[in-house]
């Protein structure tokens, strides 16, 4: 095994048994201090100089963190891994077939369970997007808000491609450097157009993160590593 690879397989089992219970406590507290005491000068230092930020090339990055087209590929791949067994020209692939399934259930679900909690927490918070303390000089939160395009915490497309990216880099950990930074880019896009407040998009990531381990942990490690 080579150092670079040593290394990869060091950080995924610090991924794989990390304490997640601890690591709330800290990405909370975080959150909080930074909520009180930066993010709101730092949206309005963006809104004040958004033509020299590149702010048209992060609209751009950020669709990347959209679920939809990443859960239609997803479902094609899984449909594909399913229907190719049965056809007689590829059944000598059934294991790889099998594989496949395996891995795009694996995807699919870290980004539906991940998606189902960070809706559910949006309602539940109610936080106020960048644009409210733009408009109306809205800072804080209206809790139990039912119009999502108006809750900011936490970041969906932050959760969505964290939890895709995660799952990816415990499959593929070869590339592990090259999806936590697409990840972290995107994470970065949400705060840089102003849908997302800084702490918004680091529990969202931290949401994705925990459900992609967590499905991995108690499922899809045992089924991944038998069908290699």
């Amino acid at each position: 095994m080579s150092n670079n690879e040593f290394k990869i397989e060091k950080f995924l089992q610090i991924i794989r048994h990390q304490p997640l219970g601890l690591t709330l406590f800290f990405v909370i507290v975080f959150t909080i201090f930074i909520g009180f005491f930066f993010e709101r000068n730092l949206a309005l230092f963006i809104a004040q100089y958004q033509t020299y930020l590149f702010i048209d090339t992060f609209r751009i990055i950020t669709v990347i963190g959209d679920a939809t087209w990443w859960l239609v590929i997803f479902v094609i791949g899984l449909s594909v891994s399913l229907l190719g067994p049965k056809l007689p020209l590829l059944e000598k692939h059934n294991k790889k077939f099998k594989r496949y399934k395996s891995i795009f259930l694996y995807l699919i679900l870290s980004c539906i369970v991940s998606g189902f909690l960070h809706h559910v927490l949006k309602i539940i918070v109610g936080r106020y997007r960048p644009r409210y303390l733009l408009s109306e000089d809205l800072y804080g939160f209206s809790p139990l808000n039912f119009d999502i395009a108006m809750n900011s915490f936490p970041s969906g497309h932050s959760q969505t491609i964290f939890s895709i990216c995660v799952a990816l880099s415990i499959i593929y950990p070869r590339h592990l450097i090259l999806f936590l930074l697409l990840a972290i880019i995107v994470g970065i896009s949400r705060i840089m157009i102003l849908a997302h407040f800084p702490s918004d998009v680091i529990f969202g990531a931290y949401l994705g993160i925990v459900t992609a381990i967590l499905l991995n942990r108690y499922y899809f490690h045992v089924l991944l590593s038998g069908q290699k």
